[in-house]
């Protein structure tokens, strides 16, 4: 009887125990804590391109102001590419944790401004600020994932993160109709303040990372010339939308190449730059970049035309047209899983990188044999192959970036990569928008006896086109199809590029342990 009690007090002591976690000065509860705030943010980061969408057309009613409508996502978008990479070295510098509360603290802040906006002005501006704190909570929750995981085990968690996107992404519209349809279109901002808090709350109490301070100038110069290049560059890509030949559009990159030109060599020769240049001699960080560059520009750039389609030639509401996208996102979410399993187990990534960006090619090949007669089904089998190349790509690309790095520079390169994946996507779109509205323009005019300006309206009006008379119907649908063909035809010249820079990517044997490990030991030095 002793001994049975004496077993079964062990055992009791023993699941009262904590669960032992791969972190160091972490236990399991404490690491899922973390992981699930972080997820959350991102989230809600993320959500913030996406949700408020179905809800402009009300906005700009509200405050009779359609002219400014496409700047309420223009602003969010500006800002939170240039805080990426400044916020990421300022985390190097003073701590992730530091700088990844004041970024949600901007995002925070930003959301209870636009909530109260009184004007189409306001709204714009506090989308900016908000903006700030988007950018830093996407690059940083990375960093962070850096600090407190192990290469070699990183991969098991950023599928995740991954559901996150994807949520996002196919959520952000539905949500923001719903918002709009039984509430009133500022919670759609008003909605983050509690979500946020909680998040913060979270890492505060569980995030504990160790930080031995570094003494540095900060290259306010730098920092400067970075931001104005970025801002007249994305402002460039945003106008450009509507067309490449305006002076103003040649103004805005004139000016991003001289700011940019001087940004370099600014760092050149700063004692602390806000980008060393150092990390561009890493073959696996320049790697890393273009894939993730080229990789955004076909995710970002190329995929939202695929919807269009469906509304303009298969005549599907928008929401049903965002939701045909998911065989998409079920690739990539179940292919995220998958690697970063066979990473842990098997220690190698190379091989993934290089078969996703041949499989992607493959699916987008399929996809650019569009015309104005194709089912859905057809489709349904391409995009899903394109979720699978892109989920190993973009796992495997941070994965390798991460791994190749100093702890010192963490936080700056996975914000510089994730800067590229950002830039990827917004040249992408806008190239894939100038290319659609020039097929428009050059085919349309001939075969309808439409003005090019009133055939390329058609595009965002498929009430229009069903209106139509048949024969002039079939030539609109044809002609969208033909460009959409065009754009996914690009798209796969991109990732051949893209597999190419794969196959060049040095394979560094994985690390097991997180960056924790060697920030403790230099804690413990100091």
């Amino acid at each position: 009887m002793t001994t049975d009690a004496s077993s079964a007090s062990s055992t009791l002591r023993a699941s009262r125990t904590p669960r032992p976690s791969l972190v160091p000065g972490f236990s399991q509860r404490q690491l899922w804590t973390v992981l699930g705030a972080l997820i959350l943010a991102v989230l809600l980061a993320t959500l913030d391109t996406s949700i408020v969408t179905t809800a402009l057309p009300t906005i700009a009613g509200q405050f009779n102001a359609f002219e400014s409508l496409p700047w309420v996502g223009t602003a969010y978008i500006v800002t939170a590419t240039i805080a990426t990479p400044l916020l990421g070295k300022l985390s190097d510098l003073y701590g992730r944790r530091l700088i990844f509360q004041t970024t949600m603290t901007l995002f925070l802040a930003g959301s209870l401004l636009c909530g109260v906006a009184q004007s189409m002005g306001q709204l714009i501006a506090f989308r900016a600020f908000q903006g700030l704190g988007g950018g830093g909570i996407q690059a940083l929750a990375f960093a962070i994932l850096g600090d407190i995981l192990p290469p070699r085990q990183r991969g098991r968690y950023i599928g995740y993160f991954t559901i996150a996107f994807a949520l996002a992404a196919l959520g952000g519209p539905l949500v923001g109709g719903t918002i709009v349809d039984h509430w009133d279109w500022h919670w759609i901002f008003l909605i983050n303040v509690p979500l946020i808090v909680i998040a913060g709350t979270a890492t505060h109490f569980a995030l504990r990372l160790p930080f031995r301070r570094r003494e540095a100038r900060i290259d306010w110069l730098g920092a400067a010339l970075l931001s104005a290049g970025l801002a007249m560059l994305m402002l460039g890509l945003e106008q450009g939308k509507s067309g490449w030949a305006t002076s103003k559009v040649f103004a805005y990159f004139a000016g991003a190449c001289v700011f940019l030109v001087g940004f370099v060599v600014q760092e050149r020769r700063a004692v602390e730059p806000m980008i060393p240049l150092r990390l561009f001699a890493n073959r696996v960080v320049v790697a890393s970049c273009a894939l993730g560059f080229f990789a955004g520009g076909v995710t970002y750039g190329a995929s939202p035309f695929l919807p269009l389609y469906f509304q303009d030639a298969l005549f599907i509401r928008p929401t049903a047209s965002g939701l045909r996208v998911v065989p998409t996102m079920i690739g990539v979410v179940a292919m995220t899983f998958l690697t970063g399993r066979l990473i842990a187990k098997t220690g190698r990534y190379k091989i993934y990188p290089v078969t996703g960006t041949i499989a992607t090619v493959i699916g987008l090949l399929f996809i650019a044999q569009l015309t104005g007669s194709t089912s859905y089904l057809y489709l349904v089998v391409p995009m899903f192959v394109i979720g699978l190349g892109s989920g190993a790509v973009f796992t495997t690309s941070s994965i390798a970036l991460q791994n190749a790095c100093e702890l010192r520079d963490l936080g700056v390169a996975t914000a510089t990569m994730m800067f590229f994946r950002s830039l990827g996507g917004s040249i992408g779109l806008a190239t894939s928008g100038t290319l659609l509205n020039s097929t428009i323009r050059s085919r349309l005019p001939s075969r309808t006896g439409l003005a090019p300006a009133d055939a390329v309206k058609l595009i965002r009006a498929p009430a229009q086109i069903k209106a139509l008379e048949p024969i002039r119907r079939r030539a609109v649908i044809d002609a969208i199809a033909s460009g959409v063909s065009h754009i996914y035809w690009l798209a796969g010249a991109l990732m051949i590029v893209a597999a190419l820079w794969a196959m060049t990517m040095p394979e560094l044997p994985l690390r097991d342990k997180a960056g924790i490990s060697d920030a403790m030991a230099e804690a413990n030095a100091g």
